[in-house]
């Protein structure tokens, strides 16, 4: 499905590396999604729909601390280092010791407020639970901008290797605690998603001691004014991601407080699990940030057209994958415990909002290239208003299915606004006919997929065959090796 995609970007100029990198952090991020991804059947049969919609809440409270903690530094590091006449090392040295101070700080306020948070998550009877997650994201923050500058020195097989690492541990022991040991047995405390935590505590930890070169790496240095630059072009970044967190992560808090208690937890568990279906589109999109990001910025002279490029076949494929998905969601559906297949038709709007979700990944690159991460701010703010609104009117509604809707309404408002602010402030040609027909077939045909897959398997084929058919006939150009087909 992806070969015409990088066929094509391997022949455009500059753009070998990136691909080459792409392949690399791919591998990585294919693997992290699959392994973690492994987990799902695992954990939606031992854990309960309730118990599961905890392990939910914890992950979600964990993306949204990263943002906060992280405070944009990871992109503002290789912002400001890959700068003509940049010393690197101050500027690695500066981000660290920075974050190695705020997150230091952050455990410190932890070890006095966990109870009270807690109690907010609706978790009073294992606080514990909240004070291990706060370890786990003081592991991976002061961890973010190593990895970043692994990616900057272009060092993607170490960064492979250990994220790789990092994922298997997690597994192995999720898979000895809750299967393995339990039959050979050996008596464990009954901690259910505890057990979930500590297996991520000790693959956090295996993660922090394979950095330790990068760690000893950091001088005796912390230069203000580099701190101060950072800060102004990282801390618009954190404004925007907050509510960008809060546009992807939100939808499980608002179902805890919105729907019955009595049912919350069980629903915000269900919808997770569905939402876990959507690995297949998630992926791509992380495999390609973590290679476009640091390229994009080394090559900005040269990249609008390539920019245009990218979007268009991007999108395709992630298209194909949307409708493919859905047409083998009679086989997908195992992936999951049979006690959530009720509500399987809510990945429909899901896997549609993050088709937005990955196209806009790839739209916000001008406000990065141009120094106006403030309209990063404006549009994940406008998104943030959609989710807000939304949830709070669909949710006591239509419960989880309302949640799914009004994700898809703020990536798509999302999606919108950044394509017209970015076309005023940093023009890029994007073939806008071609990625209406992209994104509109996939709906169409998704839709049909989705009704027929659990029933009739010919017209799910039928559909799945059509969106590729579609998409490799609109790049027949590309195909047969002609550059800047559009």
């Amino acid at each position: 499905m992806q070969t015409f995609f990088f066929a094509y970007l391997w022949n455009m100029s500059g753009m070998k590396k990136l691909m080459g990198d792409t392949a690399l952090y791919g591998l990585s991020s294919i693997l992290a999604r699959v392994l973690n991804f492994a987990l799902t059947p695992l954990l939606t049969v031992v854990l309960s729909k309730s118990e599961y919609g905890v392990n939910s809440l914890l992950y979600v409270s964990i993306a949204f601390l990263m943002v906060i903690l992280t405070y944009g530094f990871e992109t503002a590091y290789f912002r400001v280092s890959q700068k003509k006449g940049a010393d690197e090392d101050a500027v690695y040295s500066t981000a660290m010791w920075s974050l190695l101070g705020s997150t230091a700080l952050f455990l410190a306020a932890m070890a006095f407020v966990y109870p009270q948070a807690a109690s907010l998550l609706r978790m009073d009877d294992r606080p514990y639970l909240v004070l291990w997650m706060a370890w786990i994201v003081a592991m991976d923050v002061i961890a973010a901008v190593p990895f970043a500058r692994l990616r900057a020195q272009n060092r993607a097989k170490r960064f492979v290797a250990i994220k790789i690492t990092q994922i298997a541990v997690n597994f192995i022991l999720c898979y000895g605690f809750f299967l393995i040991l339990p039959k050979a047995g050996i008596w464990l405390p009954d901690w259910q998603v505890g057990w979930v935590l500590l297996a991520n505590l000790a693959a956090s930890a295996a993660m922090l001691f394979m950095l330790l070169p990068e760690f000893f790496a950091i001088q005796r240095r912390f230069d203000t004014g580099i701190w101060k630059t950072m800060l102004a072009f990282g801390f618009p970044l954190l404004l925007a991601g907050l509510p960008g967190v809060a546009n992807e992560m939100a939808d499980r808090f608002f179902i805890e407080y919105l729907m019955p208690a009595a049912t919350a937890k069980e629903a915000v568990g269900t919808y997770s699990a569905i939402y876990k279906l959507s690995i297949f589109i998630i992926l791509f999109n992380q495999a390609f940030r973590f290679a476009a990001e640091p390229f994009f910025f080394k090559e900005s002279a040269q990249t609008r057209q390539q920019l245009a490029d990218v979007l268009r076949l991007f999108t395709g494929i992630l298209c194909i994958g949307m409708v493919w998905v859905l047409a083998a969601l009679g086989g997908i559906k195992y992936f999951i415990d049979p006690k959530y297949w009720d509500s399987l038709h809510i990945l429909y709007a899901l896997l549609l909002a993050n088709v937005f979700l990955s196209m806009n990944t790839q739209i916000s690159m001008w406000y990065k290239l141009s120094d106006q991460t403030r309209m990063g701010v404006y549009i994940t703010l406008t998104g943030f208003v959609v989710t807000v609104v939304g949830n709070l009117a669909l949710i006591p509604h239509l419960g989880i299915e309302g949640a799914a809707w009004t994700t898809l309404g703020s990536y798509i408002t999302m999606t919108a606004l950044s394509i017209v602010l970015g076309q005023y402030y940093f023009p890029v040609p994007y073939a806008f006919g071609r990625l209406a027909l992209y994104v509109g077939a996939a709906a169409i045909l998704g839709h049909m997929a989705l009704y027929f897959s659990l029933t009739t398997l010919w017209p799910s084929v039928l559909a799945a065959c059509a969106m590729l058919g579609l998409v490799l006939y609109a790049e027949r150009k590309v195909l047969f090796g002609h550059k800047n087909a559009r």
